[in-house]
């Protein structure tokens, strides 16, 4: 699939979402065989977030690397406010996780990886990510 059909598909889904309230889980935008590695293992509404002013609004995300090779992920989480927070770590080993938040969420996440190490891929730029990502933008 390529990068355009991807941000179409990503487009279409978050017009959906605004329909549905269910959380909505878009992937990466990338043709990366390594996005099968990351797998949400659990997510959860009104978490305690200890750098939130009010954790009853926020939304956690649980990321598990089930693969058996090492990856470099970056995650982002968005608020309401349509902005997204974003979530690195680099050499992320079998079995680990990743966890990101919005302090108000809307329960919307994407995620990008790579195998580690792999510099020839380049995750987006948190603000190429509000743009590409942000209704109206």
């Amino acid at each position: 699939m390529t990068f355009q059909s991807h941000l179409l598909l990503i487009s279409f889904i978050t017009a959906l979402s605004f329909w549905n309230p269910a959380p909505v889980t878009t992937m990466n935008d990338q043709d990366d065989p390594y996005a099968e590695c990351l797998k949400k293992s659990s997510s959860e509404w009104g978490s305690n977030c200890g750098s939130c002013y009010n954790s009853a609004k926020s939304y956690r995300i649980n990321l598990k690397n089930v693969c058996k090779e090492s990856l470099d992920v970056k995650v982002a989480v968005q608020e309401r406010t349509m902005r997204w927070k974003t979530y690195n770590q680099l050499n992320m080993a079998p079995g680990d996780s990743i966890s990101g938040y919005a302090c108000e969420g809307t329960g919307k996440y994407v995620f990008w990886t790579r195998k580690a190490g792999d510099k020839t891929i380049v995750f987006p730029t948190d603000a190429e990510i509000e743009q590409q990502f942000t209704p109206g933008k």
